[in-house]
Order: C-alpha cells, then structure tokens, then sequence
C-alpha cells in the first residue's frame, strides 16, 4: 500500500524539495506522512471547492501546485480551507517552486516550441531558450503560437517595438524576474503576473514582455503530476481537480 511518505519521496526525487524558493513553504503542510492513500486529487490551489471535490471523490490526500499555508497562520476558523481539511482529514503536499525549477518551465517551453531551452542558474526559478522561428520576428507572431498554444482567449503584452528572439520563461508569476532578463540581454520575458512597474522597467531597457496569465502557464501542472507519479504507484487513483479553474474571465466592450 502506498503512503504519502512513498508520493513525497517520488516527487522529491524529480524535483527536489530543497531546491525550493526561499520564501517558498513546500512539502507535506496536512497530514501524516505514514498515512496510506489511494485516492490523490491533483490541483494547483486548495480552495473551498477543491475540499469539496477531494471529499465527494473519496480523496484522502490533495497535492497541490500552490501551497495551502503560504503565510504563518495565527488562528484556524473551522470553516477555513485548513479548518475544513483537519475535520475531514485530507491531507496536503504542496510542490511548488521546486517543480517550477526542474519540471514545470521546461514543460511549458515544450508547449510554446521554445529551442534549445536550458533552466538558470538554481537560484533562479526560469529559463532560457530561443523562440521556434529560423530568425527574429514581430512580437505580433509570438503572441499568437502562444495563444493557441495555451487555448487562451487573451493575453497582455507590450511590444518594444522589435523583432524577438532570445526568450527567458517563467511560469505563473513571473513578471518579477524581469531584472533578471534586463541583465541576460534577452528580447521577451514570456511569464504571468506582471505588476504595472514591471512592464515600465521593461519598457525603458526595450524587453517586450507577454503576460499569458499565472493560472494558464501553470495549469500542465495536473497532467505533469499524473504522468509522473501514476505510472510509479499502479494501486493510486490520480484525479485531476475538475474544480481547477480559472478565476479571472475576460470581458470585452
């Protein structure tokens, strides 16, 4: 019978806990390590709906992209995501910045043809590569591949007004790492989340930015997890949440 001590060893070995973000809070936040399970619910947030379904699907254990304790917890209400995890027992294994950094980025790079993609230096959750086209090209045409890419209905941009190439890639929020690409020379940083004053540092040093949203460059999180461990752990069921949605939806005028 599988634990989730076995799921955390599993992960841990093709991205490693420790290489994890400083700021980062990954590994098992819910729950006893020697616990069996054979139900795993996979997410990238542990909302109120995604409790809801790991319960209604017999799930005794969520692994989530985001950690459910991100931020030290004074008290507990019983109707809090982690009050209503304690009373129901689900258990939690949150993998973060350590699968952004050996897994998640270079999936993403596969998704969007990006060549010859190479992850930075190990403090640095992103990577680097060249954008699938023989030579440069307007940033018009990379919007594009990206959109239909990650099936998305939009996107935010800002073009620098020249042709790309060099591309730095940092799913979710990766609008901070924006100085990073200003110092490697690159043409496009290719992320989610960037913040207003991003895009003005951008703007003055002539890096073209495309924010392809946080939930849309990490939502392979699901199919990634379930392609890694299913085939380890036979006597597991790997669902993927029907409750990961995004949150934000685009209204036109």
């Amino acid at each position: 019978m599988t634990t989730i001590r076995d799921l955390y060893a599993a992960v841990d070995r093709a991205a490693p806990f420790a290489s994890c973000e400083s700021f980062d809070n990954v590994g098992l936040l819910v729950g006893d390590p020697d616990r069996e399970v054979s139900r795993v619910l996979l997410t990238l947030d542990v909302t109120q709906v995604a409790v809801s379904e790991a319960e209604e699907k017999g799930c005794t254990l969520i692994l989530s992209h985001h950690p459910v304790i991100f931020h030290p917890l004074k008290s507990i209400s019983f109707g809090s995501v982690q009050g209503r995890l304690l009373a129901k027992e689900i258990s939690v294994l949150s993998a973060h910045t350590n699968v952004d950094k050996a897994l998640l980025n270079a999936a993403l790079a596969q998704k969007l043809g990006i060549r010859n993609f190479q992850p930075l230096e190990e403090d640095l959750c992103a990577g680097e590569g060249i954008l699938p086209f023989e030579e440069p090209v307007p940033l018009e045409k990379v919007i594009a591949r990206v959109a239909e890419a990650l099936s998305l209905k939009g996107l935010r941009a800002y073009d620098a007004g020249k042709p790309v190439w060099k591309v730095m890639l940092c799913c979710g929020g990766g609008g901070s790492m924006i100085h990073d690409a200003i110092r490697r020379g690159v043409d496009l940083l290719i992320a989610g989340d960037f913040k207003h004053d991003q895009v003005i540092d951008a703007s003055n040093a002539g890096v073209s930015c495309i924010d392809a949203g946080h939930f849309e460059t990490e939502r392979h999180f699901l199919p990634l997890m379930e392609k890694l461990l299913a085939p380890q752990f036979p006597d597991v069921t790997f669902m993927q949440a029907e409750s990961c949605q995004p949150s934000f939806q685009f209204y036109t005028f």
